[in-house]
């Protein structure tokens, strides 16, 4: 009969979950066809140079557009120039935006006066001298105000101006068609679109704004290559680090390369958006990295593991795979040093302790 149950191995950091485990006698192993081998000497990194060249993640990209067609007054800001959030950039002069200044007020005093006349409605209507279909009109027109004054103060949110410019509005009554543009949030500018003097049309871009850091580097590598590198893999370049994010799934036709995609975290200082470079990616951590047979390696719950030989049977350790070519893999993990592993008959080990087949 096979008996379930846990081992303490040693492993050079304690998992965070004993390891499922299996009983088995020398007998039991031959006759599943279990075969073991010693883990071989851990390798060090695997070290790739790839070409590539640094870009910015789309998401930290913003453009400023003209909110509404007019005249470019000023430009206050230039390319490479680095902004804050809400720096100034450009005066844009626009009779549209003096129009729907006036739309709004006009629609505020409509609202006053529905407001005025519904509270008289509603007093008359308490004492009894009006009819109710009577102050149902005036609910009516209250509510069609509300509604033309919550739109007219919306166009002028679209059109660019800020709370504070339509309070201040709302309580001096005085129209101004300028109109300052700011930078939405903090970072470089990368491009300045526009020049003084310069008419544009509503949603012209102006100018664009990116914030610097993290940075990407698209980088292209060899089918093998490429096949070899996974997520997580560190990446090196000019004082950056960083870790692959992504890796292609399909071939770049022009120039037949897998496209492989890096974040750089720390260390920017030397790297420029649009800039080549050669990276270094480690598809390993050195020292802590083994070759094995593909056979040796199963799938469990999205999961890579490795059967460890103890005492009594063997335990399921899970594995880092990193590399996958021609039978062989690469592995990194807590596996106890001079461990046996098996090789063969890992089919068999992986049902008898999860109860399923191999993935």
């Amino acid at each position: 009969m096979v008996v379930f149950f846990l081992f303490a191995l040693p492993v050079a950091a304690a998992a965070a979950e004993p390891p499922l485990a299996v009983s088995l006698t020398p007998a039991q192993m031959q006759s599943l066809g279990v075969v073991t081998q010693a883990l071989p000497a851990a390798q060090a990194a695997t070290v790739r140079l790839l070409p590539g060249r640094v870009t910015i993640p789309p998401s930290q990209i913003r453009v400023v557009a003209a909110p509404v067609a007019g005249l470019v007054e000023q430009v206050r800001v230039a390319a490479q120039q680095t902004v804050s959030a809400g720096t100034p950039l450009a005066v844009l002069a626009s009779p549209m935006l003096l129009e729907a200044q006036r739309e709004y007020l006009q629609a505020a005093s409509q609202l006053g006066l529905a407001e005025t006349t519904l509270r008289r409605e509603e007093a008359l209507h308490r004492e009894g001298i009006i009819a109710e279909g009577r102050l149902l009109a005036a609910q009516a027109a209250h509510a069609q105000a509300q509604a033309a004054y919550a739109e007219r103060r919306q166009v002028l949110r679209l059109y660019g101006m800020s709370e504070a410019a339509i309070a201040a509005l709302t309580a001096a009554r005085g129209l101004s068609g300028t109109l300052n543009l700011v930078a939405p949030a903090a970072g470089v500018v990368l491009e300045q679109l526009v020049q003084p003097g310069q008419r544009v049309e509503a949603n012209t871009p102006l100018f664009r704004i990116a914030r610097l850091a993290p940075l990407w580097i698209e980088l292209q590598a060899g089918l093998a290559d490429g096949l070899a590198i996974r997520p997580g893999a560190r990446v090196s370049v000019d004082g950056a680090r960083g870790r692959v994010v992504a890796v292609g799934a399909s071939m770049d036709a022009a120039s037949q390369s897998l496209p492989v995609r890096a974040e750089l975290t720390t260390g920017l200082g030397a790297l420029r958006p649009g800039q080549f470079v050669e990276a270094r990616v480690e598809s390993a951590a050195a020292g802590r990295a083994w070759r094995l047979p593909a056979a040796a390696v199963a799938r469990h719950q999205g999961r890579a593991h490795v059967f460890v030989k103890t005492r009594g049977g063997f335990a399921m350790m899970p594995v880092t795979l990193l590399e996958e070519e021609a039978g062989q893999v690469v592995v990194s993990g807590n596996l106890p040093d001079q461990a046996q592993v098996a090789v063969k008959g890992v089919a068999a080990l992986k049902a008898m302790v999860t109860g399923v087949g191999q993935d």
